[in-house]
């Protein structure tokens, strides 16, 4: 039985900060796993684009589009011995409420603030197959950030934050089973936390006129970006056929970003990540799949107004192009329900964020060589 990769084919929409975390990518080892052409080589691109909407009657949509970008180079020594390099954007946020200065529609004075947030990270890995099925994996990851945050933290004050970090590093280590002959793998990997050290300039703004309140200051301070375990598993279930899924916990309980003025985000509740899907390979060229996945709600309500969703409910459908010269093309569609969220704002009280959507697609590009 020929093992399918179509698990693959979709970069999986999420919605960053519509999550009750910052996640954009699931950091998977899928890649280690990947063929190589007859130099041992595999490389590949990735492009994805979100776009979320997170919808009340107080404000429009405050969630923004964003796009993912990702490269990946897998190179095969021998049969024991390869190694991966990875370039992901893990962690990110856009988010802007009307009202800065103004009003927001209908009179309602919700100023929720804004915040970007991107993040790059380069990951090195190697992995070690021992001949009976079982291989182990491990290596390092680099990591940097930047990004503003508005939003109130001492109220009835809005502060600005802008900044960028130094590279900060972690590890990661894991281990894989597999049965070619039915399609069996099983892969667990730990991503360790990461720590960035921030410079950022901080200042006091009156939110119902926008001007500052108070001169720029320099702020420093460290935000933890959080360990995560994932379980990712495949295996054949008829002739051409593959079932597969993952499972993904990100401990966010703890995490929070706070300076000498205040605190502008905290959570309170870790999340997992549940994905279940089947694939078909329809002839030697093509081959597709479809898949669901499931994220727990976060913390109800919400303790900052830069996260109105939580949780996630989505379905993806992927296809898989790949031809006898080593080209690979593959692709997919996400649409997604994020949970509802109730956010708590200090001058009109509790809103109520309801029937989310999220659509996303993504493509890849690889070659084997």
């Amino acid at each position: 039985m020929r093992i399918l990769a179509t698990a693959s084919a979709a970069l999986l929409a999420t919605t960053s900060l519509a999550q009750a975390d910052l996640s954009r990518t699931d950091q998977s080892m899928r890649i280690l796993f990947e063929e190589t052409g007859p130099s041992g080589n595999y490389v590949e691109l990735s492009f994805g684009q979100v776009s979320p909407e997170a919808n009340t009657s107080a404000v429009p949509n405050p969630l923004g589009d964003y796009n993912q970008a990702g490269f990946g180079f897998l190179h095969r020594f021998n049969d024991q011995v390869s190694v991966a390099l990875i370039y992901d954007q893990p962690f990110g946020a856009e988010i802007a409420y009307p009202g800065f200065g103004t009003p927001a529609p209908a009179g309602l004075p919700f100023f929720g603030g804004n915040a970007t947030v991107e993040t790059d990270a380069l990951t090195f890995v190697g992995r070690y197959e021992f001949g009976n099925g079982f291989s182990v994996h491990g290596g390092l990851r680099a990591m940097r950030a930047e990004g503003s945050i508005y939003t109130s933290v001492s109220s009835p004050l809005f502060n600005q934050l802008t900044g960028d970090s130094d590279t900060g590093y972690g590890y990661l280590v894991g281990a894989a089973y597999e049965r070619p002959e039915i399609a069996l793998r099983v892969a667990l990997t730990y991503n360790s936390a990461i720590d960035l050290d921030f410079t950022a300039t901080e200042q006091l703004i009156i939110p119902t006129s926008g001007t500052p309140f108070a001169p720029a200051g320099r702020s420093n301070f460290t935000v933890e970006f959080p360990e995560s375990i994932n379980l990712e598993f495949q295996t054949g279930i008829a002739q051409d056929t593959l079932l597969f899924g993952s499972i993904r916990h990100a401990f966010w309980d703890g995490f929070n970003l706070t300076t000498p003025v205040g605190q502008y985000v905290n959570f309170t509740s870790d999340t997992t990540t549940y994905n279940i899907g089947i694939g078909r390979r329809f002839n030697e060229n093509w081959s597709g799949s479809i898949s669901y996945t499931h994220r727990t709600d976060g913390t109800i309500p919400s303790d900052t107004a830069l996260a109105p969703t939580t949780g996630l409910d989505s379905i993806t459908l992927a296809g898989r192009y790949e031809n006898e010269n080593g080209l690979v093309i593959s692709g997919g569609v996400t649409y997604g329900m994020p949970g509802d969220q109730i956010v708590n704002n200090s001058l009109v009280g509790p809103v109520n964020f309801t029937d989310n959507e999220v659509v996303g697609f993504g493509l890849r590009v690889g070659f084997r060589f």
